[in-house]
């Protein structure tokens, strides 16, 4: 999107911490450096308690960021900030008066008519709850994301594009090699994956983010342990036969992009990855298990089934599935500049209070 927005002629400022402002600051970009707010996760569950206490701990020591962001933002002199769920940014905008505008795809579970399986139905509630709780209110405007399109609520307010890919991801040259990509974001707890993939010794596997066992050579042969590398997960992804994952946005939209089937054990007590595994199923572009790791047997079966969604997750170019969203968002983007450009910007005394 930056790349988009620049060959449009707009100025940026990014407010980003961890691994996404250490990105954008090695492609030279300006980058305000915040703290990043992280889940606590063990065995595919997310540690609900332990990420509250830490959050709320993080809170109240970096108070002052958000006097800096103002300071640097009154010199940058911008005309929206869109945001996703970075706060600190947000509470400097609504401080200053600054137009927001949000953008991400958790959002598809407020600003969409989804549908579920009754049994998800409080977690669908609770999740719509939350995130109508941390994102902000009296934006100028919604973007999301996504691969799988529902109906807007109010698409006045909010409007959805296809998933935003780099460069790189919409130019790798991708091919059906003969291993499968297996990835988990919190792999602490998670051993029993391993435990499986040792079962399957009629297939190879690429793992990462998965610290190897002493015992690897002689128990996973069939497994080659990589280390974290943005670069190389992208040639792996891109020559894998499947891919075996939690069930997070982006890979699962890349995934779709190069063509390649997916396995998704969503995290627990994350319902926008439980909503992603639900479609990723009905649009017959892989399969998930929702309640408990994959065994051997859950992998053998998605394996031999590979045929059944190579057809829909054909990596052709002219593919239905490979839709790629970033000139629409840039789109909505300048129209969305343009109304804000139009209104009076109001005091900080009619925003609502932090």
């Amino acid at each position: 999107m930056a790349e988009e927005l620049e060959a449009r002629g707009h100025e940026l400022l990014f407010v980003a911490g961890g691994g996404a402002g250490k990105l954008l600051a090695s492609h030279g970009r300006e980058v305000i450096d915040v703290p990043v707010y992280r889940h606590r996760m063990r065995s595919n569950r997310i540690r609900l308690w332990a990420s509250l206490s830490r959050s709320v701990r993080q809170f109240l020591s970096t108070q002052g960021v958000v006097g800096e962001l103002v300071a640097r933002f009154s010199a940058f002199a911008p005309d929206l900030l869109i945001t996703d769920f970075e706060s600190y940014s947000v509470r400097a905008a609504r401080r200053m008066g600054l137009p927001l505008m949000c953008f991400n795809h958790q959002q598809v579970l407020t600003h969409t008519r989804y549908e579920v399986p009754r049994r998800y139905a409080f977690d669908a509630w609770l999740a719509r709850v939350v995130v109508n709780v941390i994102t902000p209110r009296r934006t100028a405007h919604t973007l999301v994301s996504s691969f799988f399109y529902p109906p807007l609520r109010d698409p006045e307010r909010s409007t959805l594009v296809a998933p935003i890919l780099r460069r790189a991801v919409r130019e790798v040259e991708t091919r059906r090699g003969d291993k499968v990509l297996v990835y988990h974001n919190a792999s602490e707890g998670v051993e029993a994956l391993l435990d499986a993939l040792a079962e399957l010794r009629e297939h190879s596997f690429i793992v990462y983010n998965f610290e190897p066992p002493a015992d690897a050579g002689q128990r996973l042969p069939n497994v080659e342990f990589r280390e974290s590398s943005v670069d190389g997960f992208l040639r792996d992804l891109a020559a894998a036969k499947a891919v075996i994952s939690t069930a997070g946005f982006t890979l699962i939209s890349e995934a779709i992009y190069l063509g390649k089937p997916m396995l998704v054990m969503p995290n627990q007590g994350i319902f926008e990855q439980t909503l992603n595994a639900i479609y990723l199923e009905r649009d017959g572009l892989g399969e998930a298990v929702h309640d408990h790791i994959p065994t051997a047997e859950d992998i053998r079966g998605f394996l031999a089934r590979l045929s059944d969604y190579e057809a829909n997750g054909d990596g052709s170019q002219e593919h239905e599935r490979r839709r790629c969203g970033n000139e629409a968002a840039a789109a909505c983007i300048e129209r969305v500049l343009d109304q804000v450009s139009r209104r009076s910007v109001p005091s900080v005394a009619e925003l609502p209070a932090e």
